[in-house]
């Protein structure tokens, strides 16, 4: 009998070593306040400034799901800009890098104006560390 149950015993861990294990996204420091309320902000405004909200149309070029994708388009539509999946619009995206340290760089994206600005992480205080840059 103590045979079979070791046979058994060795089947069921065979089994469960064959299980996959799920994996989770890792957390990006812009997925987490304060970076991600300071920087969201900041993108908004700074497309305000070059951009007419109620004009313009925003079409991710990638799939937006994590907490400062789906926070910024919301301040995006809030500030009213049209942000539609697909069709016709300017090519949008949105990101932040990490650099070195605290430090991040946001990229962000429409059509061919690519705005970058550095960022700085410290405790709980989120801060640009210079100038919008803007590149066509």
């Amino acid at each position: 009998m103590s045979g079979a149950r070791l046979i058994v015993g060795a089947m069921v861990l065979a089994v469960a070593g064959c299980t996959p294990v799920p994996t989770r996204k890792p957390v990006s420091a812009a997925d987490v306040d304060p970076l991600r309320r300071e920087v969201v902000a900041d993108v908004v405004a700074g497309l305000s400034d070059i951009y007419e909200p109620t004009g313009t149309v925003l079409v991710p070029v990638q799939p937006m799901s994590g907490a400062f994708d789906t926070a910024l388009l919301a301040a995006l539509r809030a500030k009213g800009f049209t942000v539609r999946e697909g069709g016709s619009g300017e090519r949008f995206d949105s990101r932040v890098d990490p650099l070195e340290g605290r430090m991040y760089r946001v990229v962000t994206t429409v059509d061919k104006t690519v705005l970058s600005r550095l960022w700085v992480l410290d405790g709980a205080t989120a801060y640009p560390g210079g100038e919008w840059t803007r590149q066509e």
